[in-house]
C-alpha cells in the first residue's frame, strides 16, 4: 500500500490533509480527506473513498474524486501508476508462489 499526503487547494481552509494512494489488497486507489484538528483531538474524517475492493479502479476516477480538494501533479500520478504496477506484480508473484507450494 502506498500513501501520499496532498496539500488542500488554497480556497479549502476547511481541510487539514488529503491523502491518496494505492491499496493492492483491495485493488483500488483511495482518497481520505481530513478536516481541521480540534484542540486535543485528531483531525476530523470528512470522506474516505476506496475502502471497498475495486472502488476506485483508475487514476482518472481518483482525479475526479479529489478535484474539489487537491490536485494530483504529474510526478505523483507517475508514482501512483508505478505503485499500482509494482504491487500488482508482487501480488501475482505471491499467488504464483502459493500455488507452486500447493503442487
Amino acid at each position: 500500500m502506498s500513501r501520499y499526503s496532498l496539500k488542500p487547494l488554497p480556497h479549502r481552509a476547511d481541510l487539514f490533509e488529503v491523502a491518496v494512494g494505492w491499496d493492492a489488497g483491495f485493488g483500488t486507489f483511495f482518497v481520505i480527506v481530513f478536516g481541521p484538528c480540534k484542540e486535543g483531538h485528531d483531525p476530523e474524517l470528512k470522506t474516505w473513498e476506496g475502502a471497498k475492493p475495486g472502488q476506485i479502479p483508475t487514476l482518472l476516477h481518483l482525479r475526479h474524486l479529489i478535484k474539489q480538494y487537491a490536485e494530483l501533479d504529474p510526478e505523483l500520478i507517475s508514482r501512483l501508476q508505478a505503485d499500482q504496477r509494482a504491487e500488482a506484480g508482487q501480488l501475482a508473484t505471491t499467488l504464483s508462489d502459493f500455488i507452486f507450494r500447493l503442487l
